[in-house]
């Protein structure tokens, strides 16, 4: 369940995303596994293993990705948390997801705001940071994006530099 206690900075705001994503990430594992046993088994059956087998397998491959991130996500629920101290997001390649936790205080600047994410800056990273917040609904990333600006109004270092659509 989604909290929009956005003023209180000590009760952190979470966030989880649509319905429609776990349930795509479903059908695709369930699809994906399927399909690669039923190509195994035809390969299997007309006895020409080389052609379809390997496709297969990497079907088969595929659908326990999509299965290891969708149970992974499941656990690792809400898929952003807004604290006091902190940003917390679901990143991570895709093959091992994994919750990552900025803090406010080591945010240089933020780079650009869209509908999709958001651009960060840390600091001691050659990289810029996407936060993802395109999964989430849009009355919820309205939500977000309030209680982010918030935060980093409230400390002092942060910079906003520029904010697109």
């Amino acid at each position: 369940m989604t909290d929009h206690n956005g003023a209180a900075f000590d009760t952190p705001m979470l966030f989880t995303e649509k319905k429609i994503n776990t349930t795509l990430l479903g059908v695709a594992f369930a699809f994906s596994v399927a399909g690669g046993i039923t190509l195994l088994v035809h390969a299997w059956q007309t006895e020409r293993l080389w052609p379809v087998g390997p496709i297969g397998l990497a079907l088969i491959a595929w659908g326990l990705l999509v299965g290891n991130n969708l149970a992974v996500r499941r656990r690792l629920s809400p898929v952003l948390r807004l604290e006091a101290q902190c940003l917390s997001y679901i990143g991570g390649p895709a093959w091992k997801p994994r919750m990552v936790s900025i803090n406010f205080r080591d945010i240089t600047h933020v780079d650009k705001v869209r509908n999709s994410g958001i651009t960060l800056h840390v600091q001691q990273e050659r990289r810029a940071r996407l936060v993802p917040i395109g999964l989430l609904s849009k009355r919820d990333r309205e939500a977000f994006l309030h209680g982010f600006h918030a935060r980093c109004d409230a400390t002092p270092t942060l910079q906003v530099s520029a904010q697109g659509s």
